[in-house]
């Protein structure tokens, strides 16, 4: 009878031993959720909320896998303080512990619910954002268009002007030509018909001059409404 009482409170003290053990390392597993928690709160605040780079949406990807291994992780404590629960009747201290995982667990919850709020703003203003841009890059391809119209209008404008210049060239050209040609048959018929008459007479000789020099005016007259059209 000794013996096994002996036994008996032996395997008692072990128990307890263990769940004491036992209880110091879910405190250690919890001390390590809060920091990955804190770890996760840390980053997820560096995030710019108007960032819309590929690395800011990795990052978001990744805080997300984070969330679900923590549901994880939650679910997996749960059961260790559910296994340790049934050591609380022969160590009534295990009520305490068993009350402080539950509220760690709790927070645990809270700051995971928090995370995710976060993620669905950033997510509204990354949305607001891609829209925004999108809308100004569609503004700058109108615009682009517009100023490509207008350009090429310029070009067709600068183009015609081209060919009426050239083609004013030409006719001024031809105008010099022909009244070149004219003033030199109009000498070289004056020069016959005062051959042919009296040098002596001075009154015809004046008449010849006039005529010339209207005639001048008339050709130097039409040359300068063909410039004009």
């Amino acid at each position: 009878m000794k013996r096994t009482k002996r036994g008996s409170k032996q395997s008692s003290v072990d128990e307890a031993q263990d769940c004491e053990k036992r209880v110091r390392e879910l405190e250690q597993e919890n001390n390590s959720f809060q920091k990955e928690i804190e770890e996760l709160r840390y980053k997820l605040a560096n995030v710019s909320s108007n960032s819309v780079t590929d690395s800011a949406l990795k990052l978001k990807e990744d805080y997300l896998q984070k969330l679900t291994t923590l549901e994880d992780q939650v679910a997996d404590l749960k059961k260790k303080l559910e296994a340790k629960s049934q050591f609380s009747v022969q160590r009534p201290k295990g009520d305490e512990a068993t009350k402080r995982l539950q509220f760690d667990i709790q927070s645990l919850k809270a700051q995971k619910v928090q995370l995710q709020c976060k993620l669905k703003v950033d997510s509204l203003q990354f949305r607001l954002c891609k829209a925004s841009l999108e809308k100004e890059i569609l503004q700058l391809k109108r615009e682009s268009r517009r100023n490509q119209f207008e350009m090429q209008k310029l070009l067709d404008s600068n183009q015609r002007i081209k060919m009426v210049v050239q083609r004013k060239t030409v006719e001024a050209s031809m105008a010099t030509k022909r009244l070149k040609e004219l003033l030199e048959s109009r000498k070289a018929l004056s020069r016959r018909k005062a051959g042919a008459r009296n040098e002596n007479n001075p009154g015809i000789q004046g008449l010849e001059h006039e005529f010339e020099v209207t005639t001048l005016n008339e050709l130097c007259a039409e040359y300068e409404r063909q410039m004009e059209v």
